[in-house]
């Protein structure tokens, strides 16, 4: 079971995101648009999972349009149990939530915090934060605290 796992998604909103990525390594990236949401995993089963049935909730779908969903995203979802983190999951996934949301980015802390793909190299730039390698522990726990420090800037 999850630490967020029955709980309401306004008490557990920010779990993930605080979360210190050197122990949860599996990332994803989602926004509307406005705010992008930098959250981190302990494995595959929690990352599909979390986004099954809380991620649809932080952009406000509820009810009947939070049920439509959260079917829609079923296959794909499943998918993602058996492969992974492939981009056509993830663009396939983004079709379905495009009117809401969209996951920009996902994957594991590793290629993150090296900048290793582009979506991460423009994230870490446009935060003022340096690329690491995750292996270092040092530098890799100076990436997390500021990654928490930007989450806990935007909660005040």
């Amino acid at each position: 079971m999850h630490a967020w796992e029955g709980q309401n998604f306004s008490d557990v909103s920010l779990l993930t995101q605080r979360r210190d990525p050197r122990r949860f390594q599996v990332g994803c990236a989602t926004s509307n648009g406005e705010a992008v949401v930098l959250q981190w995993f302990r494995n595959m089963p929690e990352i599909s999972q979390w986004l099954r049935r809380m991620e649809p909730q932080r952009w406000a779908l509820r009810g009947p349009a939070l049920i439509a969903i959260k079917s829609a995203l079923e296959p794909i979802l499943t998918r993602v149990d058996v492969y992974g983190l492939e981009e056509d999951s993830r663009l396939a996934h983004n079709r379905i939530t495009a009117d809401h949301y969209q996951i920009l980015w996902w994957g594991d802390f590793t290629t993150f915090a090296a900048a290793g793909d582009h979506w991460s190299d423009t994230f870490l730039t446009r935060e003022g934060l340096t690329p690491v390698d995750a292996a270092d522990n040092t530098q890799a726990r100076t990436l997390a605290e500021a990654l928490r420090a930007r989450v806990d800037a935007k909660a005040d």
